[in-house]
């Protein structure tokens, strides 16, 4: 019998056909037709210009528009897909704020959890990234932190994990790796197992992962 935190990536009913590397061209050439100094330009030169400048190929630019235009909201897909992803193992009933910043070519994802077990925080902060990675393929970075489900205004753990290192966490080995292995993947880490003193993060949790 496979257990449900052993079940691949999530494949999504509503999936975003396309890469980090596309959005993020996608949002520079946004930013960047609206430049001033571009909307100067003859109207048919400044995507060869656009491309240019950032060192893009213009084909390449092209199809990203293309595409990105076609995926629609990225922010409501990307929230909604990552919802599912987690509630479908491990972390289903423990998943609490759930927030997308697809303004930036930086896409950011920011997760909070409810934990009931201090020595799970490793393990539940590695599965939490790697679904939420495989969820939304144009992120670029991932906010976690985590609140104590028996007093849910204690923060027990916060850290930022950029995507393409959330992708290299096995979930199948997670729960064998998480402590010694996955959780040196995250970047600022502070967590109570550790003996850190979160008390300054708490309060009531916000979306951008204040206190």
């Amino acid at each position: 019998m496979v257990l449900p935190v052993l079940l691949p990536v999530l494949l999504s009913a509503d999936p975003i056909e396309l890469s980090q590397e596309e959005f993020k061209m996608y949002r520079h050439y946004q930013q960047a037709i609206a430049d001033p100094r571009v909307q100067k330009m003859k109207e048919e030169a400044r995507p060869a210009a656009i491309a240019k400048d950032a060192k893009f190929k213009l084909k390449d630019m092209q199809k990203a528009i293309e595409r990105a235009e076609a995926a629609g909201d990225f922010k409501a897909k990307c929230e909604g897909n990552i919802k599912e992803a987690l509630g479908k193992g491990a972390l289903n009933g423990l998943i609490g704020k759930v927030e997308v910043d697809t303004t930036e070519p930086h896409a950011v994802a920011y997760v909070q959890w409810l934990n009931e077990a201090p020595e799970k925080l490793a393990f539940e902060a590695s599965l939490l990234a790697a679904q939420t990675t495989g969820a939304c393929p144009i992120l670029s970075t991932i906010q976690v932190w985590a609140q104590d489900k028996a007093a849910p205004k204690v923060r027990v753990f916060q850290g930022l994990i950029s995507a393409s290192a959330a992708a290299k966490i096995n979930q199948e080995k997670a729960q064998d790796f998480a402590q010694t292995r996955y959780i040196r993947l995250f970047e600022k880490v502070k967590s109570v197992a550790n003996g850190d003193d979160l008390s300054s993060e708490s309060g009531t949790p916000t979306a951008s992962g204040g206190g």
